[in-house]
């Protein structure tokens, strides 16, 4: 870590001292420009700054600007909803008085667009891609990128994977597939952490159009991601903080003592049994005079406070000139939880990241980056959601905290203090430690054939997690009860464990993971013609993974071609081939050929639609292809059993019990490459003069010759001995759509982006059981995925009558407050042949997002969620000696809301049927946020590019029709540690 700190900082050093060729004394000479959106409209309040003279300007609301320059100067133009531009003064004068500047959104259909392994015009790409600046992403309160876009990309979906302030993880998902590759800067970096003040822009590889040539891992589509790098004119230093506190967004609503014993004694008198809690006891927790007898514990708030801080410092310093650009980031995040007991759990981060690109004049340019983050976390060795599904399932008596002073309270049936645990029991300690290094060259050998050029990329990444722990060990026992002739009790108690005191830390265990980059790419880029125009790409990649928890090494090893033939300026086809071998197959496995065609045209061109004033960019593009899919199976197709006769299998063989290991080491000989087929149908458009941008996609994906463990289609055979197949084949089709609309109105400026996708699968073979003749409707072969498959409820029983009247259920013993089934397939009873669907999972999710400037103030709202569909609540299943939520109180005979309670295990009522569906629709608002910068006028008197205020809100609320639940993730506040919202004020400084 030192050495990593010295390297940082010698970096730092040598980019201050880069020699920029500065004069005394230059004569200034005044120049005049315009500055434009792309429909030509000029541009109030954009701020330019001529790096060299120091001089400053503002545009007027024509867009009209004065400034003084040197002869040979540097504009650095910025505007909030722009990309930030650079414009050179050659001899006193500017090439072209009126300047563009590209708003966030906006399509240009000639701006280079990241793909797979390269980039190129946005016109010509023929696949699904959509971009967004990391600028866009600063308005969102957050240290990661990945939550940053929920809500903000058409096609993408967001997840809250771990709410814990110190283990926050977030996924993302690309047409419900997952993401399969996170290139960063051109290196596949999966595990990283990033956060949007590094970020200059994220492109999103919906489909094989823009993803094909990853290989297998981008299959599932891609996250391509340039961190910033500096520009030329001058230095700039970036300094932002956020501070802000955090608290949870939802916790359960659970019955104290007194009313859980009430409800608990009624659970036994309706399974037939005795009550087990008496008056006194009920009186006693109520009033709590015998805590130690009779606790009456409030989990939520003894032990939580409901309030977590945190502070994220970021320092970016950046600039360059003609030769030399560079950009250096240091960000600092700590923060803590939301226990409020013992020294709780506490994070600390340190994030660096270090780009240099150097231009070698007109042959080409070298890239380098440098970076890592360091990461400690303290926290008892109990995790966060082990802690929180504690305290939902443990009933508020069941157990003391504490005997006496030192002794801590346990039962047979609750075994889990969380007093003791958090407070007062082993303690972990972990570091993380990432790093990566790349180097690019790029050079140009049009001196050997015009258009050609060739690019080498290596980078490298490792991920080092060193934990420990200090085992304290507290004194357990559980308490016993004698009962004195006048009825106080002598508390004694039953020994479990005895305390230990630990001084040092052990070690727990530590992970080392590994990842090694390659890749060359010799490129073709040439203009025969106003009408042929060819872009042709041959590609290497080779990866490879390594890490002490794969039991082999993993190599992704991809060589392929990519041809675009632009004809008319109108018409694009695309051709790609690529060998993406799977190692775990045979070798003639490995040799197949993968391959995905395009056309795009570019209807905007056309004549029949060349004089539509409306219409500024309109393609029609489509590709299909075929990908091989990666393999997680670890096998080999050798012979690797032991002489023991354990079979053994992988590069680090692990002994497997039982004489005979398992037939799956013969079956990699017969089994062929996974494979999807993906087709994708979209268009591509811009209206209005620029203010109407968007993208609307039909996608068709069949995954098939899914290798699988088909345990449910071998009645006889155990599973150990089942044989690998291929046999699963899915299908999902869908249609993703996003559009964003921006104006002006006055000094008003505001941008609506709304986007939506529908996304269903198909199961066309799967290992699934197949029913019979008259049980059809269960068949999940066939039928679309994320169907609901259930019993129909027609209420509940209220009387034995009832029960005589209808239908016998044959799911055990039905007694009046059970529910009540309806004989779907008229046979005359209720059973599992009844079964049938009752409902479907969500399909459609929706994305909003508002953001509006006045003068120097400024706002945006993102949300996101799903519109429709359902869900099945077991929330209150079969609680058992479990907790019970306040819900419950309502059980019938009180209300028909819910089926009596009971202790038992109640197969009739505890099952998939309607009763238990409810509406899964909800929108989560995910951030608002408020800023104002100071004017320019009054920033040169203070001797500052910037200084703006922001206060913001994240998670602040959720529209759903039901309030028991954190709906973007049902099970967070119950047994996951609950989401948090925040509340959160920022400044940031540039100089």
């Amino acid at each position: 870590m030192i050495k990593t700190k010295t390297l940082y900082i010698v970096l730092v050093v040598l980019f201050y001292i880069l020699p920029f060729k500065v004069k005394a004394q230059v004569e200034l000479n005044y120049i005049n420009a315009t500055i434009v959106n792309k429909a030509g409209v000029g541009l109030e309040g954009v701020n330019i700054l001529a790096s060299k003279s120091k001089n400053r300007a503002v545009t007027n609301a024509e867009g009209l600007f004065r400034i003084y320059v040197q002869d040979q100067d540097i504009l650095v133009i910025t505007r909030l909803g722009y990309e930030r531009a650079v414009i050179y003064v050659k001899n006193g004068t500017l090439a072209n008085e009126t300047i563009e500047l590209k708003q966030w959104g906006v399509i240009d259909g000639e701006e280079d667009t990241n793909i797979a392994l390269g980039s190129m015009p946005f016109e010509r790409i023929t696949g699904s891609v959509e971009r967004i600046t990391g600028e866009e992403l600063n308005d969102f309160p957050t240290a990661f990128t990945r939550e940053a876009l929920a809500g903000r990309l058409s096609g993408l979906e967001t997840f809250y994977n771990n709410g814990s302030p110190v283990s926050e993880v977030f996924g993302n998902s690309i047409r419900g597939q997952g993401v399969g590759q996170l290139i960063v800067d051109g290196v596949p970096s999966n595990d990283i952490v990033l956060t949007p003040a590094e970020v200059d822009d994220i492109v999103i590889a919906k489909d094989y159009g823009s993803s094909f040539m990853y290989g297998a891992l981008g299959a599932t589509g891609a996250m391509i991601v340039n961190s910033k790098h500096g520009l030329p004119g001058g230095r700039l230093f970036r300094f932002k903080s956020r501070t802000g506190v955090r608290t949870p967004t939802f916790l359960p609503n659970t019955m104290n003592a007194q009313n859980y014993a009430r409800a608990y004694n009624q659970a036994l008198i309706n399974d037939g049994l005795m009550p087990i809690y008496t008056q006194e006891d009920i009186d006693n927790y109520a009033n709590g005079n015998h805590p130690i007898k009779n606790p009456n514990n409030d989990y939520y708030d003894d032990l939580v406070n409901g309030i977590a801080t945190y502070s994220h410092l970021t320092g970016d310093f950046s600039g360059g000139n003609e030769t030399v650009q560079y950009f250096s980031h240091l960000g600092y995040y700590t923060t803590n939880g939301i226990e409020s007991v013992g020294d709780g759990r506490k994070l600390t981060r340190l994030r660096i990241n270090n780009n240099v690109q150097i231009n070698l004049k007109n042959s080409g340019k070298v890239s380098v980056g440098v970076g890592g983050s360091f990461n400690r976390r303290n926290e008892p060795r109990t995790n966060a959601n082990s802690a929180f599904n504690t305290m939902y399932n443990y009933p508020a008596n069941a157990l003391p905290y504490k005997i006496n002073d030192t002794i801590f309270g346990r039962t047979q049936e609750f075994r889990t203090n969380l007093l003791a645990d958090l407070a007062h029991s082993a303690v972990m300690e972990d570091e993380r430690r990432d790093a990566f290094a790349r180097i690019g060259l790029d050079l140009d050998l049009d001196e050997v054939t015009e258009g050609l050029s060739v690019n080498g990329l290596v980078g490298m990444y490792t991920l080092n997690v060193l934990s420990s722990f200090l085992d304290l060990r507290p004194h357990f026992a559980e308490p016993v009860f004698t009962e004195n002739n006048d009825g106080t009790y002598d508390v004694g108690f039953r020994e479990y464990r005895p305390g230990k005191i630990a001084f040092n830390f052990n070690k727990l265990g530590d992970r080392v993971d590994r990842s090694q980059f390659v890749q060359a790419n010799l490129h073709y880029d040439r203009n025969f013609n106003e009408n042929h125009k060819v872009i042709a790409d041959f590609f290497y990649t080779n990866q490879k993974i390594t890490g002490s928890q794969l039991e082999q090494n993993t190599i992704y090893r991809n060589l392929g071609v990519r041809v675009n033939y632009l004809l008319n300026n109108k018409y694009v086809l695309e051709g790609k081939l690529l060998n993406a071998p799977i190692r775990q197959l045979t070798q003639d496995e490995r040799k197949k050929i993968n391959y995905d065609a395009g056309v795009a045209w570019l209807l905007h061109k056309e004549s029949f639609l060349k004089n539509a004033d409306w219409l500024d960019f309109l393609k029609l593009r489509g590709n299909f292809g075929v990908q091989t899919r990666a393999v997680s199976q670890f096998f080999i197709s050798e012979n690797r059993y032991g002489g023991g006769g354990a079979g053994t299998f992988g590069v680090f063989p692990k002994p497997n019990a039982g004489a005979g290991g398992s037939n799956r080491a013969f079956t990699a000989s017969s089994l062929v490459r996974p494979k999807q087929e993906y087709l994708s149908i979209g268009l591509d458009f811009q209206m209005f003069k620029s203010k109407v941008n968007g993208q609307i996609n039909y996608f068709n994906i069949r995954n098939y010759d899914q290798i699988t463990l088909p345990t449910d289609l071998y009645a006889l055979i155990p599973s150990n001995y089942t044989p690998l197949v291929n046999y699963e084949d899915a299908r999902r089709r869908g249609v993703d759509f996003g559009m964003s609309f921006n104006n002006k109105i006055g000094e008003f400026a505001y941008k609506i982006g709304v986007n939506a996708m529908y996304n269903v699968s198909y199961n066309t073979l799967s290992n699934n059981v197949t029913y019979p003749e008259g049980e059809e409707q269960r068949n999940v072969m066939g039928s679309q995925g994320g169907l609901i498959r259930g019993l129909k409820a027609s209420g509940i029983f209220q009387d034995e009558a009832e029960i005589a009247s209808a239908p016998t259920q044959l799911f055990g013993e039905v007694k009046p407050g059970d529910i009540r089934y309806v004989d779907f397939n008229n046979d005359g009873v209720i059973d599992e042949k009844d079964i049938h669907e009752i409902g479907k999972s969500p399909r459609v999710s929706i994305g909003f997002n508002y953001m509006m400037q006045y003068k120097n103030w400024s706002f945006s709202i993102h949300g996101d969620g799903v519109l429709g569909g359902s869900y099945v609540e077991q929330l209150n299943w079969n609680r058992g000696i479990n907790d019970y939520t306040n819900d419950l109180a309502n059980s019938w005979p009180v209300s028909n809301s819910l089926p009596r309670l009971t202790t038992l295990s109640n197969p009739n009522n505890y099952r998939t049927s309607s009763f238990w569906l409810k509406d899964a629709g909800y929108f989560n608002v995910r951030s608002i946020m408020v800023a104002y910068s100071l004017p320019q006028n009054l920033l040169k008197n203070l001797g500052m590019k910037e200084f703006s205020f922001s206060g913001s809100v994240k998670n602040p609320f959720i529209i759903s029709s039901n309030e028991d639940r954190f709906m973007p993730d049902r099970d967070k506040g119950y047994s996951e540690h609950p989401v948090l919202k925040a509340f959160e004020l920022g400044i940031q400084v540039s100089f």
